[in-house]
């Protein structure tokens, strides 16, 4: 039986809110295993799921190599954003068992609205591939072991932890379904801010801890589009649900409260904060704040 390390504590105080919030809670320390190609692993599956690790062997132009948590969700069951809200479990994924490889950043793709009877928080309702950038450096080990830790959520919600493992191989020819994956998880995250689709402004009232952020949006609009708003500020920090004030003209506007700062921290910047904004098919990521000069 495959042993995995205890989960973060942080989690598990998110799995603690989800049961005082009256959910039952399943958890997962193993999952049954799929044969999978050389350079995926095997599926783990449990209810409602399953998450493998896909890697793209050739090095980028900056020596990184990328890879993907593929996560596969059944029919009516939802996997949470970066940010999860009070009582989710954000996704997290764990390295430290591969020697000389390193995670510099975990992507996502841009989120959905979630209401699921309970509480309104920002994931995924369908299957979903995160982008990982990894820096590997030359005493890597051929082996990547990555220690996955998602929840997913139907009528319970279940934290799911499984051990991943590729084993890398010296040549790279063969790659090219891994790169395909890999291509296609990349090109859906969010794109950065253009001309016609940025944040325009940002109005701060620090006394009633809330905020007003402006954005343009797009000339074309398909029918029923409506922006929405995603925030993900530093550990400590809580937004409210962006509140949709006005959208015409081709200006977006949301009022945001700040439910609570870091406990180090009693000052609010936004310009640490991520936010994506999602607009039909389109959707825009960065940090909060006007840029001075309209981008390209």
């Amino acid at each position: 039986m495959t042993r995995f390390p205890s989960p973060p504590s942080a989690l598990m105080r998110a799995c603690k809110r989800l049961c005082l919030s009256g959910l039952a809670l399943v958890f997962v320390v193993g999952a049954a295993l799929v044969e999978a190609s050389a350079l995926e692993s095997d599926w783990a599956e449990t209810e409602g799921g399953r998450m493998r690790l896909v890697v793209d062997p050739e090095p980028r132009v900056d020596g990184s190599i990328m890879a993907v948590l593929d996560v596969d969700l059944e029919p009516g069951w939802k996997t949470y954003w970066r940010e999860p809200g009070s009582a989710g479990i954000p996704p997290t994924l764990d390295f430290s068992h591969s020697r000389g490889v390193f995670m510099e950043e975990f992507l996502f793709p841009p989120p959905v609205r979630v209401d699921d009877g309970y509480a309104v928080w920002a994931g995924y309702t369908a299957p979903v591939r995160f982008p990982v950038s990894l820096n590997v450096t030359g005493s890597a080990t051929r082996t990547i072991r990555a220690v996955a830790f998602i929840g997913i959520c139907e009528k319970i919600c279940i934290p799911f932890q499984a051990e991943l493992t590729v084993d890398v191989p010296r040549s790279t020819s063969g790659s090219d379904q891994a790169k395909a994956i890999v291509n296609e998880a990349v090109a859906a995250l969010p794109q950065h801010q253009t001309e016609d689709f940025r944040f325009t402004d940002i109005q701060v009232d620090s006394e009633r801890m809330r905020m007003d952020v402006s954005v343009a949006l797009p000339a074309f609009r398909p029918a029923g589009t409506e922006p929405d708003l995603f925030l993900s500020g530093p550990a400590g920090t809580a937004f409210s649900a962006p509140e949709l004030l006005s959208d015409a003209d081709g200006v977006a506007r949301w009022q945001v409260h700040i439910k609570r700062l870091p406990d180090d921290d009693g000052k609010f910047d936004p310009s640490v904060v991520d936010a994506v904004v999602t607009f039909g098919r389109r959707s825009m990521a960065g940090k909060l704040g006007a840029p001075e000069n309209p981008p390209d």
